[in-house]
């Protein structure tokens, strides 16, 4: 089965754009950590990334949506990539330390910020700006 022309070219601009996301977020390990002196240390060591990663991930499976059409809802999304999240730190909790080493209960909400606020920019805000990343009504694979 061969894709839809105008889907993989989708797929080639939502990947741009996750791309772009990923990158600052990757980046900002660099600068945050325990030497991380700037504004809000607690707030940027302990969660800051435990809402980015998961906001950057969802935007992986965003350029699959227009090639899978199972994964255009954002809940298809959302519900792995937290659930990556939730078991990382379930495995911290029971001491395996798995991107980390300290349960924290709050990360489960971090990372459910996270998601959501992935999909609401998924599916309210680059609708609007960026033409081509809502899925066109006739477009199949």
């Amino acid at each position: 089965m061969k894709a839809n022309p105008e889907a993989v070219k989708r797929s080639h601009q939502k990947s741009l754009i996750a791309v772009s996301i990923m990158v600052p977020v990757a980046l900002l390990h660099f600068v945050t950590g325990p030497a991380y002196k700037g504004p809000y240390p607690e707030f940027v060591n302990g969660y800051l990334l435990d809402i980015l990663i998961p906001f950057a991930f969802y935007f992986l499976l965003c350029p699959q949506d227009a090639i899978f059409p199972f994964l255009r809802p954002w809940f298809a999304k959302a519900l792995p990539v937290f659930a990556v999240g939730f078991s990382v730190e379930v495995a911290q909790f029971y001491g395996a330390p798995i991107f980390g080493q300290t349960f924290d209960p709050l990360d489960f909400v971090m990372y459910g910020m996270g998601v959501i606020l992935a999909a609401i920019l998924d599916t309210k805000v680059l609708p609007r700006i960026l033409g081509f990343w809502a899925p066109k009504v006739n477009e199949s694979t």
